[in-house]
């Protein structure tokens, strides 16, 4: 069987290059090496192989014959098949993401599915060696295979994977980053910190601890020996993406001084955190082991990711980290958003979760006509489902024990959630209900696009759902508008709303109504002062052509919504809602 061993080196850091060497033994011919093309937690073809290059093969000290036979993959024809062959390429990497590489002179980030290659059809050990300057450290969540050795003006780290989907699922930091542990349950945590702000860092790993402590909560124990996070401060800068036993979190390193920034900052963090159970433990079948060559389909990506979504506020509220009343607000939000995205009445939650390769990364203007968010309307269908559980089982049983089943029933080591009917027969079983009665929720709001019925649903927790237009004119033209520098330009249009049948189309810049210049304020203060079916000029560019058409305005539905308790509330929506709401009680 073949062996492999990787060696990373980061000698051009102002090149932004990251050096890799392969050594393969006892090979056999041909040897075929495959860069991913995708890593898991972020569902997009990204084509790592296009940052590949200077790519050259020996084998005792000679050049050795290869050819790349598709857009990923380098086939090798060693002519001795006992001796060793040496690879050797380069990566570039100065993409400042959660899922790429970026080398500069101040750190390292890579993520291992965008560096190594894979040895076809290897599925053994695998030892990385990665080497940096003297004055640096390393953070990944793989432990040392040896202690570190010093050799000069370079450290040399020795790790071992047990296979490709460790391997790839456990990101470097390399550099001088802060680096501050803490424990739950006697478990290390440490948080390395690349980049500064105006982060207080006392207070940003107290609230870490806590989101460690509410989590924990919810499940028998703590799943790993050691956790880690990754935090990356730059400006403007906003991501996440979850690993087996560490993830990494990229933060504007402005937004933690301002409650709604730090809000976003932590919330963000405690996402990527309950993703260490719920898709990282309990996951979809076809999410490992993977399939690093192509596309992995689920349609369990609202469970994966919506559920989590559901769940990212929940936490922050039951660690004391939102107020309730702020919770009941986020949440609204969602629900806002939502009913504000046409595209509900075409595509459900299951096809959004299979089409996440093709649409979710690659929206575009007509996106929110056709399409869902599996995170946002994952999170108010796991709301409503949790509410449903909460009605079927009287109050005894609720979302919090469907997943600690789902983390007893599929273990790390064994495949998980098969795409066929089990998490209705699973819930079924919790709830205590017959599986027909979960099955007709599934088929309209999962795998069907039926409205949601807001009063029953909020009932369950003494609310009620008051329906208003928000911050929206009372009137509107049917358009998204984008105010860019001095120009209005239409972003997305409402599906055979008042602008599409006047012939406006996106990307048009409108620059007069009524024969008056506008901009985005001064035609919001217009449609203010208009009544339902009164018609406005509109003067636009289309491209270069500047144009004109009428607009019968209609009247604006009201879909933004705020979360009231109900007046009197009884004894059973008292006591559901602060169960709801408060740390969750495991039923023996």
């Amino acid at each position: 069987m073949n062996t492999i061993n990787y060696q990373i080196a980061l000698p051009q850091r102002r090149a932004h290059l990251i050096d890799v060497t392969i050594t393969i033994a006892a090979t056999g011919s041909p040897i075929d090496l495959q860069m991913p093309v995708w890593t898991p937690g972020s569902y997009l073809v990204r084509e790592y192989a296009r940052h590949v290059q200077s790519f050259v093969v020996s084998q005792a000290g000679h050049p050795c014959a290869w050819s790349k036979i598709d857009k990923t993959t380098w086939q090798i024809h060693p002519p001795h098949h006992d001796v060793p062959v040496t690879v050797h390429y380069q990566v570039y990497g100065y993409e400042l993401t959660v899922r790429t590489n970026h080398v500069d002179e101040s750190h390292a980030f890579f993520n291992p599915a965008a560096v190594c290659m894979q040895l076809v059809g290897y599925t053994g050990g695998l030892p990385v060696q990665v080497i940096t300057p003297v004055e640096w450290q390393v953070a990944t969540q793989l432990e040392w295979h040896a202690d570190p050795q010093f050799h000069g003006d370079t450290t040399v780290w020795s790790y071992h994977a047990s296979d490709y989907d460790q391997l790839y699922d456990s990101p470097f930091e390399c550099g001088t980053h802060r680096l501050v542990r803490f424990f739950v349950d006697e478990i290390p945590h440490d948080v390395a910190i690349w980049g500064q702000g105006n982060e207080q860092l006392a207070l940003l790993m107290r609230d870490i601890e806590r989101i460690v402590v509410a989590t924990r909560q919810h499940f028998a124990q703590l799943p790993y020996q050691r956790y880690l996070f990754i935090l990356h401060l730059a400006d403007g800068m906003y991501g996440g993406l979850e690993h087996c036993n560490s993830t990494v979190c990229l933060c504007d390193r402005w937004g933690f001084a301002k409650p709604r920034d730090y809000e976003r900052v932590l919330g963000l963090i405690t996402h990527e955190f309950f993703h260490t159970w719920n898709v990282k433990r309990i996951r979809p079948a076809p999410l490992g082991p993977f399939d690093y060559a192509h596309e992995n389909y689920t349609r369990q990506l609202w469970l994966a990711e919506g559920v989590t979504s559901y769940y990212d506020n929940l936490i922050m509220c039951r660690a004391g980290l939102l107020t309730p009343q702020r919770y009941l607000d986020v949440l609204a939000e969602d629900i806002t958003s939502v009913q504000r995205t046409p595209g509900r009445h075409l595509q459900s939650l299951a096809e959004a979760s299979f089409d996440a390769w093709i649409r979710y990364y690659r929206p575009d203007e007509n996106s929110p006509n056709v399409s869902v968010s599996y995170y946002i309307k994952g999170a108010v269908v796991a709301f409503a489902l949790d509410m449903a559980i909460r009605q079927w089982s009287t109050g005894t049983r609720s979302f919090d024990d469907v997943l600690r089943l789902l983390e007893s029933r599929y273990p790390l080591h064994l495949p998980g959630i098969p795409e066929d009917d089990t998490m209705v027969r699973l819930i079924s079983d919790v709830a205590g209900v017959d599986v027909a009665v979960v099955a007709e929720f599934f088929a309209d709001y999962i795998f069907g696009t039926r409205e949601l019925d807001w009063d029953a649903i909020c009932a369950t927790v003494g609310l009620h759902p008051r329906w208003h237009l928000g911050e929206e004119p009372a009137v509107t033209m049917g358009a998204k508008l984008r105010q860019d520098d001095t120009r209005l330009v239409i972003a997305a249009l409402t599906p055979d709303g008042p602008a599409q049948r006047a012939g406006l189309a996106p990307f048009d810049q409108i620059v007069a109504v009524n024969h008056n210049r506008v901009d985005a304020s001064r035609l919001k203060a217009r449609l203010i002062e208009a009544a339902p079916d009164s018609v406005i000029d509109v003067t636009y560019f289309r491209r270069d052509e500047l144009r004109q058409c009428q607009v019968t305005l209609v009247a604006t539905q009201p879909t933004a919504v705020t979360l009231l308790s109900v007046a009197t509330p009884s004894g059973g929506q008292a006591q559901q809602y602060q169960q709801w709401l408060a740390m969750p009680v495991r039923q023996e």
